[in-house]
């Protein structure tokens, strides 16, 4: 994770400068009342560090069987397998910045020390909101927020939300219509009614929100639809809770064609994720995802941004070879970002790549450089030094190779850190 020994110099001076940049953090999934781990189970089984353990041999299913100290016990020699891994360079970070402790590994030497310690910050709301704010530097953090749920209360300085629908779009089932009756109090026998429903869940969650967002699977596409053509796929889909699959793609692209009008009245940006494919039986719970391209789908997604050129879209990539082709149609549309790195993207090898390329083809106002997906406050923190040690990395070596000066490296990653998504999503 070094850079090459011509800009080592300039990294560390670019790490120093980039470590005092605030962060827009635009996905996460923080509980906004409870940003604390609960206890050390949460930081140290964080989900990308759980499926690394299981892929090193632990039995997923006994290590979920247990809690507390004895689920550490069984975990504890796959850990030793791990150690090379980013997500645990994160995790060795945010335990050195944050409890002063320094671990190279985790072992029957120093667990005891690492859960008291864990143990000893658990439930501090307000120690996490400092780490957040204050260790972390995040100035605005983007809530997922689900469509069926009230939406809790929360410091709205720093906070604000973005709707998943991806239960009304990719996974739409007759459950998903009767929870949007429930919400709204409208029937959705018609495509008129439906479409009112979806109008009243917008609405109801506007205030709250700067973005929607969803995460189609690979192999969906979408079409320009007329509500002649739905009902009878909405009387079979709440009769019989099923619907082939012309119909339920037509549902789909009649859904996302009012959440894309409604995005466009109401000037909030919609992300797409894309590059995963779920439920996968034997791929690591709780998604049950891996990987998966359709080379048609950007296709297909870009005739939506061209119907769409006053709806800004965010696109955020899991799988590395989509990072190409979607900075390409970025290139190509004004109205569409690339933004981080989700998931089975957050390693420095793709990391680099990625933001390299970005940085070659694209204006700099068109790249946002960070989220964390993280579930805690702790792993906001790990996130962001993952993060800015790569974009330190790349810039240094960028400048030492000549693409620019080291003054132009500041003020882009300042972009793309901080600026660029305060643009887009509007931010005050």
């Amino acid at each position: 994770m070094k850079p090459s020994v011509s800009s080592v110099g300039l990294y560390y001076e670019l790490y120093e400068e980039l470590k005092e940049i605030s962060l827009v953090d635009i996905h996460e999934h923080l509980n906004p009342v409870k940003l604390s781990h609960s206890s050390f189970e949460d930081i140290l089984f964080y989900h990308y560090l759980a499926t690394e353990l299981a892929s090193a041999g632990m039995n997923r299913f006994e290590f979920e069987k247990r809690k507390g100290v004895d689920k550490l016990h069984y975990a504890l020699p796959y850990f030793k397998y791990v150690r090379n891994t980013s997500t645990f360079w994160s995790l060795r970070q945010l335990l050195r910045d944050l409890y002063g402790l320094e671990v190279e590994a985790i072992d029957d030497s120093n667990w005891k020390s690492i859960v008291e310690a864990l143990e000893g910050a658990a439930n501090d709301e307000k120690r996490a909101f400092n780490v957040i704010t204050r260790e972390a530097r995040v100035v605005k953090s983007f809530l997922t927020l689900p469509p069926f749920s009230d939406v809790a209360s929360y410091n709205r300085d720093l906070f604000t939300g973005v709707l998943r629908v991806d239960n009304l779009v990719s996974s739409l089932s007759k459950d998903s219509l009767l929870n949007l009756e429930k919400v709204t109090g409208l029937d959705t026998a018609t495509p008129e009614g439906l479409g009112q429903a979806i109008e009243a869940l917008f609405k109801k969650y506007e205030k709250d929100i700067v973005a929607v967002a969803m995460s189609p699977l690979p192999g969906e596409t979408y079409t320009k639809v007329s509500s002649s053509e739905l009902s009878l796929y909405l009387r079979e889909l709440k009769g019989k809770g099923y619907v082939e699959q012309r119909g339920k793609a037509s549902l789909s692209s009649y859904i996302l064609q009012n959440l894309l009008e409604l995005c466009r009245e109401r000037g909030k940006v919609f992300q797409l994720m894309l590059g995963v494919q779920r439920p996968v039986p034997g791929a690591a719970p709780p998604d049950y995802a891996v990987t998966h391209v359709n080379e048609e789908q950007l296709l297909n997604l870009s005739a939506i941004f061209a119907l769409y050129p006053d709806v800004k879209f965010d696109l955020i990539v899991a799988d590395a070879r989509l990072v190409h082709p979607t900075t390409v149609v970025a290139k190509n549309y004004p109205n569409v970002y690339v933004s981080g790195y989700w998931w089975y993207s957050l390693y420095p090898s793709i990391m680099r790549e990625t933001l390299w390329l970005r940085l070659q083809m694209l204006p700099y106002n068109k790249i946002g450089g960070f989220f964390s997906d993280a579930y805690v406050a702790d792993w906001v923190y790990g996130k962001a030094s993952l993060i800015r040690k790569l974009t330190a990395n790349v810039l240094a070596e960028m400048v030492s190779e000549g693409y620019m000066d080291k003054n132009l490296a500041v003020e882009v990653a300042k972009a793309i850190l901080l600026e660029n998504a305060k643009k887009v999503y509007n931010l005050s």
